[in-house]
């Protein structure tokens, strides 16, 4: 009889001895580390060991309320979370004392952070994204209940700002909330600001809450470093994953806002605190690894990272066209959009895909040795295909090669 997952894991009414209970974690961390190398589509830098840090599992670390506000209870790392957002609010062109920020569960939460300061700052605008937008704005949009506008994307992934002047048009007066895009999920693709807030004029006042969960920490060191983020006036919201490039045990992110944006928070007698969260109670684990992460880099080393993750993604492209593959790869993003293989690589690789296509985001647990072994598995299966007489370029995705 076959066991499912869930059954191996099922929580019983009799306690389990914690020697099976532990050994059947080691066998499943056994089994992740085994898999990692193999995790190319993916935007979770697993290159990262913080088993060191093993005492902060002992401990509960609960970062309740806003970064700069103390609480009773005395357990939190808001210290260590307020230098991650001055941090990250210099790499986005914001001066730390007129920004507010926070670290989120996720890149999601940040987006809907964004989303609620603007629409609050334009309670009569209609949301604006594009259809290469982060599913989560979507699923946000319609949590708020409020009126949502998905305009195209060209070929490349970036807003089609033609489109979005002619909705906002309809708008004269209503004002509007974009949400711009610095590295789209599947292409990488950076949304130009200056563009899209010019084309969304015509409503009247624009708010752009700007979804850099991928290229946050990559854009603060190319040539676009002094031009992204805050550095638009229009601009009064930014999220950044951290989990992406950094590498991280848990998914985690940084929602930063000008602090205009930011309504007086509510006060909280039972714990002492103010809160302009979303998530009040927050991972003070997360933060603190976040600051360990950036702490032993410094901007010098952040600036390595990116660099080096740049480097690999045309890397990974070259290898790739050497094989006669198609590529894209946009202007400072480490995201290598190429032609969908057979299903049996996509699984293997952990291939992120859509339609025609499948990418690698080159983060720096992506090895040499495991772009050599898809490469040798890619020329394989075309080469099955071009005996069988099929276009190479027209995999059928359902059918193993």
């Amino acid at each position: 009889m076959t066991v499912s997952a869930i059954d191996r894991y099922r929580i019983g009414r009799n306690p389990q001895p914690p020697v099976l209970a532990a050994e059947q974690l080691d066998s499943f961390i056994a089994g992740m580390r085994t898999e990692s190398p193999y995790v190319l589509g993916f935007p979770g830098n697993l290159d990262f060991s913080y088993s060191r840090f093993g005492g902060l599992l002992d401990i509960l670390t609960n970062n309740v309320g806003d970064p700069g506000s103390d609480e009773k209870s005395g357990i939190s790392s808001k210290a260590m979370e307020r230098a991650v957002v001055e941090a990250t609010a210099e790499l986005a062109n914001a001066q730390a004392e007129a920004t507010f920020g926070y670290v989120a569960s996720g890149g999601s939460e940040a987006n809907q952070f964004g989303l609620d300061r603007g629409c609050t700052y334009l309670p009569d605008a209609r949301v604006f994204c594009s259809s290469a937008t982060h599913y989560s704005v979507v699923k946000n949009v319609r949590l708020m209940r409020r009126e949502l506008a998905i305009l195209p994307a060209d070929q490349l992934g970036r807003m089609d700002v033609a489109a979005l002047e002619r909705e906002c048009r309809k708008d004269r007066g209503r004002g509007a909330v974009v949400v711009a895009n610095a590295g789209t999920t599947m292409t990488g693709a950076i949304d130009d600001v200056a563009a899209v807030v010019e084309a969304a004029g015509s409503a009247g006042r624009v708010y752009v809450h700007l979804d850099a969960a991928l290229s946050g920490l990559i854009l603060p060191f190319t040539e676009q470093a002094s031009s992204w983020g805050f550095a638009h006036p229009a601009v009064g919201s930014l999220g950044m994953s951290m989990h992406k490039l950094l590498g991280m045990p848990v998914p985690c992110a940084v929602a930063l806002c000008r602090t205009e944006f930011v309504q007086a928070p509510p006060v909280s007698e039972y714990i002492g605190i103010t809160d302009s969260t979303l998530s009040c109670s927050r991972s003070g684990l997360a933060a603190s690894l976040i600051w360990y992460a950036m702490a032993v880099r410094g901007a010098i080393g952040l600036e390595r990272t990116a660099h080096s993750a740049l480097k690999r993604a045309q890397y990974i492209s070259d290898r790739l066209v050497d094989l006669g593959l198609r590529t894209l790869v946009n202007p400072n993003s480490i995201i290598v959009v190429f032609d969908r293989p057979a299903e049996w690589i996509c699984r293997k690789y952990h291939l992120a895909t859509e339609a025609e296509v499948a990418h690698i985001v080159a983060l720096p647990h992506i090895t040499s040795e495991v772009i050599d072994e898809l490469c040798d598995d890619l020329a394989k299966s075309r080469a099955r295909l071009r005996g069988t007489g099929a276009d190479p370029y027209r995999v059928d995705h359902h059918t193993a090669v």
